[in-house]
């Protein structure tokens, strides 16, 4: 007898034969992801090699500076990791580094940071955490040759700088300030010289300037409270409600590669700038300074971060403040910046680009902390409170 072939299927076969797939499939699945996740964390144990830049002559760097004296890194990167700090006298040269791939992480004034996000047809930089807001007392500051005239406000110095002549490093948050005060107040300087922070104090001491326009410590270096005495503190950004800030930049490449450091570095940054803050360390942060740089004194250092500036030149209650990352504050001030700097054709866009201004992961770090934003202010000590 033949048996005869209906055309009809076993449902039971069926099933079973289904289900067997479906447990195939879901096993070949959870070996992909656990393959995934076992090079995801190997990876992330993994060393690295970092080359940081930072502005040891730039109170924004300052944490970085103090990262670098103690060793804050090694608390936090995988062992084995290696850290490069390379020193820059100001931003554009940090900038220039980091589009050149020699450096993964800057730590940058707010100009030549904004400047930087905007070359992404070279390479694309994120800013990603805040290091210092203050009311315009750290990289927005004037002053002018010691044998000015004593002047009672901002107002009236700003004034005498009309036809002198003024230096300041081209493409700085500075130069930034001086183009500012210049369009509010219509004044026309004489010249207008490009000058290095080296060059420009060499030349205050020979005389051969009216006016400079610069940052700290070297505002406090060539200063008359704590410093050589060939220049006067007249004018900062508090009198034009400008403020000044600081940023760490990192190339984007950088972070899809290695999100794992991301997080690590900015759990160290975020140690730092507490350090920074605790008036315990006041002392300690000018040593590491003065330790990192050449011609800044301990009382030099310490003025530049929690020193106040004199009221007749603009000086503000409150020195520095450490946000940590991009509140509105911040947001709004970096609008303002790629306005002023589209609007004076240094760089392409009016706008920062998309995805540039990125504080997600320095959220999350400080909400796992369980630290509360802002991290903390320095309200401005009076000269004589300076260490000797």
């Amino acid at each position: 007898m033949h048996a005869r072939f209906d055309g009809r299927v076993n449902n039971n076969n069926q099933g079973a034969v289904m289900k067997s797939h479906a447990k195939t499939a879901m096993l070949a699945l959870a070996l992909i992801i656990f393959n995934v996740v076992q090079l995801t964390a190997v990876r992330a144990a993994e060393p690295v090699k970092l080359t940081v830049g930072y502005q040891p002559y730039d109170t924004v760097s300052y944490s970085a500076a103090v990262i670098r004296a103690l060793g804050l890194w090694k608390k936090y990167l995988p062992p084995g990791s290696e850290v490069q700090f390379q020193g820059g006298l100001q931003g554009s040269i940090i900038v220039n580094q980091m589009l050149a791939g020699k450096q993964q992480i800057g730590y940058l004034g707010d100009m030549p940071a904004v400047v930087a996000t905007t070359k992404q047809d070279v390479a694309k930089i994120k800013l990603v955490a805040n290091t210092g807001f203050s009311p315009g007392q750290r990289c927005n500051v004037i002053m002018v040759r010691a044998d000015a005239p004593n002047f009672k406000s901002p107002e009236e110095a700003v004034k005498w700088l009309n036809g002198k002549t003024i230096a300041t490093p081209k493409g700085s948050c500075a130069d930034r300030f001086l183009g500012y005060v210049i369009e509010k107040s219509k004044i026309k300087p004489a010249a207008i010289m490009n000058q290095s922070l080296e060059v420009l104090s060499t030349n205050m001491r020979a005389k051969k300037l009216d006016a400079v326009v610069l940052w700290e410590p070297t505002a406090s270096r060539i200063g008359n409270l704590v410093g050589e005495g060939i220049a006067k503190y007249a004018v900062t950004g508090n009198t034009f409600g400008m403020p000044d800030s600081g940023f760490i930049a990192m190339r984007e490449d950088f972070m899809k590669q290695r999100p794992d450091i991301v997080e690590d570095w900015l759990k160290t940054e975020l140690e730092a700038q507490r350090f920074v803050l605790n008036p315990k360390n006041w002392v300690k942060v000018a040593e590491i300074v003065k330790g990192q740089t050449n011609g800044i004194t301990v009382p030099m250092a310490w003025f530049s971060e929690y020193g106040r500036i004199p009221a007749y030149a603009g000086g503000s209650p409150i020195k520095d403040e450490k946000p940590f990352v991009f509140d509105d504050r911040i947001r709004n001030q970096l609008v303002g910046i790629y306005q002023f700097l589209y609007k004076n054709k240094i760089i392409n866009v009016d706008q920062a680009p998309a995805g540039v201004l990125d504080d997600s992961v320095a959220r999350k770090i400080a909400k796992d902390a369980g630290v509360r934003l802002p991290l903390g202010s320095i309200q401005a000590q009076d000269v004589s409170k300076a260490p000797k």
